[in-house]
């Protein structure tokens, strides 16, 4: 649960201003610094696999804040195999498949672009519940 100690400041952030402000970013990866130290380094390989898919998704039109945002999910919650990424990709983006749906309900409009932390941190949430481990 300490994935969510930023969770309110980067929505309310990502939100407003449809962009995550690197300062929280960084405090976060501070976090997540300190508890690789503590628990261990990942697997290097299975790191470098993930970096180039959230690459590929940025070319594809994810923000980079976002991807910086679950590249730093993938190393505080240790995730090793890449099942458990696809686990978590698909948890985010069911949510933020919800939250399209309701924004196009609400406003009539279908977005062309969201406010990925919210969907990020409850997609997190929603792995988390649904993991066997």
């Amino acid at each position: 649960m300490l994935y969510l100690l930023f969770a309110i400041p980067i929505s309310i952030a990502d939100v407003s201003k449809r962009k995550i402000p690197n300062i929280y970013l960084q405090l976060y990866a501070y976090l997540v610094a300190g508890l690789v130290v503590v628990r261990g380094v990942p697997d290097p390989i299975f790191l470098l696999l993930v970096h180039v898919i959230l690459g590929l998704m940025a070319v594809i039109g994810l923000g980079m804040g976002d991807c910086k945002l679950v590249a730093l999910v993938v190393v505080l919650l240790q995730l090793s195999r890449f099942q458990e990424f696809e686990y978590l990709l698909l948890a985010i983006f069911v949510c933020a498949v919800i939250q399209i749906v309701l924004v196009w309900l609400y406003s009539k409009v279908i977005p062309r672009t969201i406010a990925m932390a919210p969907a990020i941190f409850i997609g997190t949430t929603l792995y988390l519940a649904t993991s066997q481990s």
